[in-house]
C-alpha cells in the first residue's frame, strides 16, 4: 500500500553542480525539463532521508551538489499534485521506493518558470537539506 501524502511532508530535489551557485540552486532546478512530460521528480521524507536520496541518485550515475525541499503543501498551493512513482530496479538503475512525480501538466511553460521561482525561494528559506561540497 502507497503512504499518503500529508501537507508537510518534505519532498527532496537534486541540484546539479552546474545549477548551484554561492549555495543558492537556480529557480530551473524546480520545474521539469522539456522531456520530463510535465513530471518533477522529487523523492519523499517520509519513506527517505536528504542523505539517503543523494546517495541513491549519485549511485544512479547522476550528479547532484546539494538537495533542497518543498512542501506537498507549498505544491498544492501552486495547484501541482504529486504522487507515488516507485523506481525498479533496472540494469542501469537501483530501486528507489521513494521517487514521487510533482505534475505541472496544468500549467504552461511560462507559468511553470513563474511558479519555479517562486518555490525556489521556498526551498531556499527551508535551506539546504543536504550537501556534497565541502564548506
Amino acid at each position: 500500500m502507497v503512504r499518503p501524502f500529508v501537507p508537510e511532508e518534505v519532498l527532496f530535489r537534486q541540484i546539479h553542480p552546474h545549477s548551484l551557485e554561492k549555495g543558492e540552486p537556480s529557480s530551473d532546478r524546480f520545474r521539469p525539463y522539456a522531456n520530463d512530460q510535465n513530471q518533477m521528480s522529487v523523492d519523499r521524507s517520509a519513506l527517505t532521508t536528504a542523505a539517503e536520496s543523494h546517495t541513491l541518485y549519485v549511485a544512479n550515475g547522476k550528479l547532484s551538489a546539494a538537495v533542497f525541499g518543498l512542501a506537498v503543501a507549498e505544491l498544492s498551493a501552486e495547484s501541482i499534485p504529486c504522487k507515488a512513482d516507485p523506481l525498479t530496479a533496472k540494469d542501469d538503475q537501483l530501486e528507489n521506493a521513494a521517487h514521487a512525480l510533482a505534475d505541472y501538466s496544468a500549467h504552461s511553460e511560462k507559468a511553470q518558470k513563474n511558479i519555479a521561482k517562486k518555490l525556489k525561494q521556498l526551498a531556499i528559506a527551508r535551506g539546504c537539506l543536504h550537501s556534497s561540497v565541502e564548506a
